[in-house]
């Protein structure tokens, strides 16, 4: 009688798990199939969900009618996308970070105020920690949080496809990737595409209406300026105090997807440029420019870049505690 009862509350407990978290459980172990989510093993104790994005088509870019919109995310677009791919459920995290190219969070950080490489940011060759006025002495200026749980920021573009390249490298070799598949950033059509999850609304969550520095749909989807320095309790940046939270916290969209919009800016694969209409099959941006797409918002960003079409440009050796990125796994395209 007493193991009946004990698998009664098992069986209890595993459907109330899959109630309040509708993709526990969905992600099958240790290898990608197209068409199924799956956990990606980075280490024996570091694991990513990645989650299958069905191949499909919608329109890219914003409405002239939506509020906050602004002039490069139009003309709208029809986007097809023709082979399905998957993506990290939450951005990348320190800890899968530190699993994969095995560096900490104040170690890049400490690199980073050292180094005195030239690097060509704007067209001008500068040292990075003066373009971005840091000072070389104090890095628990710059932090923030350190926990594993956090997502990885601090990283460049040029740093985020390393881990990617690295990471392609490691499971090619182990004969875990589909046939011309291999680890990258989402294009900016990809990202938009699993933001958007299917809707057409200025975010997922509906329209963003700004009350004063609040969007209240916002709020249980997105760490933003709005929110996130409530009950933060971690180093702060910034007046108020904030950084960016630990990964998966908020209310995912309809396909799984945390942290979108919100957290950290997120990297995309493409060089930045303006939009042209009409209708575009699998489109990766210009084949050259001076700033790499980010996507998103951040912890420390309006309410306005939290809106799925919003669009960010940065150069590629820029690194903030405002930008992280997260992990595709798609087929291998050139521009």
């Amino acid at each position: 009688m007493r193991r009946i009862l004990q698998l009664i509350l098992l069986v209890s407990i595993l459907f109330a798990a899959n109630s309040f978290f509708p993709y526990a459980g969905k992600f099958s172990d240790p290898q990608p199939v197209p068409g199924q989510s799956w956990r990606l093993r980075l280490s024996d104790s570091a694991t990513l969900g990645m989650i299958w994005v069905e191949k499909g088509s919608f329109m890219m870019g914003s409405p002239l009618s939506e509020p906050g919109r602004k002039q490069d995310e139009g003309p709208q677009r029809t986007v097809t996308l023709t082979k399905g791919y998957w993506m990290g459920r939450t951005e990348v995290t320190i800890g899968q970070w530190k699993a994969v190219m095995h560096t900490t969070m104040r170690e890049k950080v400490l690199n980073l105020l050292s180094d005195t490489t030239l690097v060509d940011i704007e067209g001008k060759k500068q040292v990075l920690r003066e373009f971005m006025h840091f000072k070389r002495d104090d890095p628990d200026r710059i932090m923030a949080g350190e926990s594993d749980s956090l997502p990885m920021y601090f990283v460049s573009w040029n740093e985020a496809m390393d881990f990617c390249n690295k990471l392609t490298q490691k499971e090619r070799s182990a004969g875990r990737l589909p046939a011309g598949y291999e680890y990258s950033l989402p294009t900016e059509a990809q990202w938009e595409f699993a933001c958007r999850a299917g809707t057409t609304t200025a975010s997922f969550a509906g329209p963003v209406t700004i009350l004063g520095n609040v969007a209240p749909v916002l709020d249980s989807v997105a760490w933003y300026v709005g929110n996130s320095a409530i009950g933060y309790s971690g180093r702060g940046l910034g007046v108020p105090a904030a950084g960016p939270r630990a990964s998966g916290e908020k209310t995912p969209n309809a396909w799984g997807f945390q942290d979108m919009p919100g957290n950290l800016w997120e990297w995309c694969r493409d060089w930045y440029g303006p939009y042209t209409g009409g209708t575009l099959t699998n489109p990766m941006g210009p084949g050259s420019g001076m700033d790499r797409v980010n996507r998103g918002g951040s912890w420390g960003s309006g309410a306005n870049d939290s809106r799925s079409a919003n669009r960010a440009k940065n150069p590629p050796a820029e690194m903030s505690a405002y930008r992280g990125f997260r992990l595709a796994l798609c087929a291998v395209q050139r521009n």
